[in-house]
């Protein structure tokens, strides 16, 4: 599950946008103010963040050039209603990723967090063993040279065990890298989607992906 952060003063709309992407399954902090950002980027990993620019107290701009000389890869995406050339302008100087005028659509909004989220597997090497192939940066996955579709869920649990192959993935670690820390809000039965990814890589003997009961599982491949 990807994290998003949301600074928004407008309740309504920071509400709004938090509830959006609950439902898309991210996990979400949302926040009313620069001061609160911080403390949050400071106590949190974040996959993204959205920040409106103008905040009470320090300024959108001021967040993100925090956030740029501290966590200087995570994509930033500003919802504002400051639209002038010179203001985007600003904002790419100072490091945000992508530039929405309020109001907004939410699937517009959605479409471009997918697409930083995409771009920000760049460093992220494929990964390769006899049988399986993942592309985090493109988010592809192929079963003996076929590719797959998968959920965002099944997706994130066979990268965990495609980085860790032949090594022990313990549960609990399984379900934070899948769903995050906020894991009660979508209810994971990971022994459900561990039984899903099976069927898609045609582990019908339970020889690729083997469980540890009541530990975690095994990718041998």
């Amino acid at each position: 599950m990807a994290s998003i952060l949301v600074v928004e003063d407008n309740q309504d709309m920071r509400k709004a946008v938090k509830a959006f992407f609950l439902r898309e399954g991210f996990k979400v902090v949302d926040v009313a103010s620069t001061e609160d950002g911080i403390d949050a980027v400071d106590e949190n990993h974040f996959d993204i963040a959205l920040i409106d620019i103008n905040l009470p107290g320090k300024s959108g701009f001021d967040m993100a050039e925090y956030i740029r000389g501290s966590y200087d890869d995570m994509p930033l995406i500003a919802l504002t209603a400051r639209d002038s050339l010179d203001d985007k302008l600003k904002g790419f100087n100072i490091g945000f990723s992508d530039y929405v005028a309020k109001p907004f659509n939410l699937e517009e909004v959605l479409a471009r967090v997918r697409a930083q989220l995409k771009n920000n597997y760049s460093d992220q090497e494929i990964i390769q063993t006899a049988k399986l192939k993942i592309d985090p940066r493109s988010m592809k996955f192929w079963v003996d040279s076929k590719e797959v579709e998968l959920t965002q869920l099944e997706f994130r649990l066979i990268h965990i065990l495609m980085r860790n192959a032949g090594v022990l993935v313990k549960i609990d670690d399984a379900i934070e890298y899948a769903w995050g820390e906020q894991s009660d809000l979508v209810d994971p039965p990971i022994r459900v989607h561990i039984a899903h990814l099976r069927k898609k890589i045609g582990d019908n003997h339970f020889t690729l992906i083997k469980t540890i009961p009541g530990t975690g599982y095994i990718l041998n491949d």
